[in-house]
């Protein structure tokens, strides 16, 4: 049953189509997942671009501290990551198919070798680095790590 509400829950975070944008940018709503967690809307254009630096720079130093073992990615997720969907559980979300997140982070997580970790990336909720948990064909586990910009 977790599996399905996390992987509802990024669904709903990262998926969407052009026309789900366009609502979502036009609307800004957040919506109530199946386990009562709040979900971020994407964020739209009135974002600054210091609010967008200052993000980028947050998550590119939380990742230093992963990739020299500093801390885990779990750990980093738990204290940091902006994703209620995941940030409790370590930032992992597993059992992920192609075609169900958006194209960036979907980039980011089947160009990985199990154990790797992403360059940081930008959709289009904020900025990500993740690490490809294991892979069984399509399917892969990931962990994760999103800063939003506010």
């Amino acid at each position: 049953m977790k599996k399905v509400i996390c992987i509802s829950i990024l669904s709903v975070v990262l998926a969407t189509s052009c026309a789900d944008k366009a609502k979502e940018t036009q609307t800004a709503t957040t919506t109530v997942a199946p386990a009562e967690t709040k979900e971020p809307a994407a964020p739209t254009a009135a974002v600054s671009q210091k609010a967008k630096d200052e993000a980028k720079a947050k998550i590119e130093d939380i990742r230093k501290k992963v990739v020299s073992k500093e801390m885990t990615i779990g750990e980093a997720a738990q204290q940091y990551s902006d994703d209620p969907g995941s940030n409790k559980v370590g930032g992992r979300y597993n059992g992920i198919a192609r075609g169900q997140f958006v194209p960036e982070f979907e980039k980011a997580a089947f160009a990985l070798k199990p154990g790797e970790i992403s360059e940081v990336f930008e959709t289009q909720y904020g900025y990500h680095f993740l690490q490809l948990m294991d892979r069984r064909g399509d399917i892969v586990d990931v962990s994760h790590v999103l800063v939003i910009p506010k």
